[in-house]
This record gives C-alpha cells, sequence and structure tokens, in this order.
C-alpha cells in the first residue's frame, strides 16, 4: 500500500474507533479535567476582582485629576459693584 492510502485507511480507523467508544472518551475527559477547569474557573474570577478594583481605583483618580483640572481653569469671581 502507499502511503496516501494508508493515512486514508488510518483516518477511516481512527474515525470508527471515535464513533464507537465517544461516551467513554467524553467521560474519561471530562473527569480528568474536571480540577483544570475549576482552577481555571477561580483564576477568571480572581483577574476580574483585581481588573474590577484597579478600574474603581482609576476611576477615583481621574475623577480628582478632573476636580483639581476645573478648580485650575475656573475664573476667579470678582465682587460686582452695583
Amino acid at each position: 500500500m502507499r502511503s496516501t492510502e494508508m493515512f486514508v485507511l488510518g483516518i477511516i480507523a481512527g474515525g470508527v474507533a471515535l464513533w464507537i467508544w465517544r461516551r467513554e472518551i467524553e467521560s474519561y475527559a471530562g473527569e480528568k479535567t474536571r480540577g483544570m477547569r475549576a482552577k481555571a474557573a477561580d483564576g477568571i474570577q480572581a483577574i476580574e476582582e483585581k481588573t474590577v478594583s484597579v478600574l474603581d481605583r482609576t476611576k477615583e483618580h481621574v475623577g480628582e485629576a478632573l476636580r483639581a483640572g476645573q478648580e485650575a481653569i475656573r475664573p476667579a469671581r470678582t465682587a460686582r459693584k452695583a
């Protein structure tokens, strides 16, 4: 047999094996990755909490800078003579 025929035969055999043992493979993969998925979810939550914290602090700093800028450019009030 030529290599291309062997390759096609391998693809067919792999597809049949996957079709036959699909449920067992899914179950095995689900059990083996449960811990990793839980760690990934915890990591995403930690990143979210850190991001929200950083954004809140940044918002405060920007607000303070804007108020300081407003005060710096606001014209002084002058007393009007009536």
